[in-house]
């Protein structure tokens, strides 16, 4: 569904530019929340459902499951683009992503990624051939366990 990177800026009140090609997927209204690994994500209306779903907990004694929801769930706004097809991104969101102005908008299958564009260099040089060649491998046992 979503796929490629594209570099924006986050203007002075918090205002970023969803790429065109991904605002058309996502629809009218979407969700921003905090991601993994200190990114943010977006996912459409339709996939924030399913999401949600993933994270609720199976009762009101399940831990595990409300502290998933209050990290995702607890922190994300609804989000619908103005005419120019600017989100704004909250304050507590940016300083979670140490976001000030250079991002990275990723388009991941069924999600997007927002990064701070540093964050976002570091990670990728952290992707050595022998690193990806070791993931390569766990997704490999994993799927051979399921």
């Amino acid at each position: 569904m979503f796929s490629g990177a594209y570099s924006h800026t986050v203007d002075n009140k918090g205002r970023t530019v969803i790429p065109s090609k991904f605002r058309s997927k996502l629809g009218e209204r979407f969700y921003l929340t905090r991601g993994m690994h200190n990114c943010l994500w977006i996912f459409s209306d339709d996939q924030w459902l399913e999401f949600q779903k993933t994270v609720a907990p199976k009762s009101f004694l399940d831990s595990t499951g409300l502290k998933l929801e209050r990290f995702f769930v607890g922190s994300a706004v609804e989000c619908t683009p103005d005419n120019q097809g600017r989100i704004f991104i909250p304050q507590d969101l940016r300083e979670y992503a140490e976001i000030d102005t250079d991002i990275r908008v990723v388009g991941l299958s069924d999600k997007l990624e927002i990064w701070c564009s540093r964050r976002w260099d570091d990670f990728n040089k952290s992707l050595t051939d022998e690193v990806i060649e070791q993931l390569g491998a766990e997704r490999q046992r994993q799927a051979m366990q399921e």
